[in-house]
């Protein structure tokens, strides 16, 4: 792996996706190299080229991102949208802490999506403001050659279940990103029955997902031999399935679609409302 420190000119990004008014990325590239990831098409020059391989690391964010607070309106930051913002050299860099702690201050607010059992390194932060708070773990099976030859340099699924109990027991409001879903890879009863059960346990929300083509995601697939293409009657008849055994234990589960259009409206909302 190669790791280059770059200057940044911007934290905060007005994020394309519904549900967050801001997107923070503090790493380009991704060392977990998931072969899913359509990050990787999102994501100019070396660290898109070489995904997994090379990881561009904003040294300057947290200079730029304090700046930014004093005027950026207070509202809801997606942390990561196009990396994993505890992926290894998080352990180096801090770069996500850091972030954290100039925006929860501030009045942000701060949603975290990962793979990474590093997210409990900042529990301590996580719970003091875990009113202003989320955390996601993305879990796509735990049959351990599956998630590996999905999600190379990822930690294994059963240590990211237990990040989620420890983060629900401390009160933070956990979810778990059910996805991507590949016909005939990962969507088998044996491949999502158990993740429903640890987010019965944990009280964690579930958000489904197919998986979506892209060129870039398309070819790392390829790379190991899989071919994904997800049709509309499979997702239809998928998503009813695992929505059925979510109503069955309890669990409240929405596709990403859904998902989507609600945090619309609420923010159709919340903008007539102001």
């Amino acid at each position: 792996m190669r790791i280059v420190e770059i200057k940044t000119a911007r934290g905060l990004a007005r994020s394309g996706l519904p549900e967050y008014d801001y997107a923070l990325n503090p790493y380009l590239g991704c060392l977990h190299g998931c072969r899913y990831c359509y990050a990787r098409d999102f994501t100019k020059g070396e660290p898109g080229d070489l995904w997994g391989e090379v990881v561009y690391v904003k040294v300057n964010l947290p200079d730029v991102l304090a700046r930014e607070v004093r005027t950026a309106r207070p509202g809801i930051v997606g942390i990561s949208t196009i990396t994993d913002p505890y992926q290894p050299v998080e352990a180096r860099y801090r770069l996500t802490r850091r972030s954290l702690e100039i925006l929860l201050p501030a009045g942000f607010r701060a949603s975290i999506q990962t793979k990474s059992t590093y997210v409990l390194k900042d529990m301590d932060l996580l719970f003091v403001h875990r009113d202003r708070v989320d955390v996601g773990l993305t879990i796509t099976t735990f049959r351990g050659g599956v998630a590996r030859l999905l999600e190379p340099g990822a930690p294994p699924p059963r240590a990211r279940a237990y990040a989620l109990h420890v983060l629900s027991e401390l009160g933070v409001k956990t979810w778990i990103f059910l996805g991507p879903l590949i016909p005939g890879v990962n969507d088998g009863e044996g491949d999502y029955a158990p993740i429903l059960e640890v987010a019965k346990k944990t009280g964690s929300e579930v958000i489904l997902d197919r998986y979506r083509p892209r060129s870039g995601a398309d070819s790392m697939l390829a790379a190991v031999g899989i071919t994904a293409r997800p049709d509309r009657s499979w997702w239809e008849a998928k998503s009813r399935e695992i929505e059925a055994r979510c109503a069955d234990l309890g669990v409240v589960c929405r596709t990403a679609e859904e998902e989507w259009r609600a945090a619309r409206e609420a923010r159709r909302g919340l903008d007539e409302f102001l």
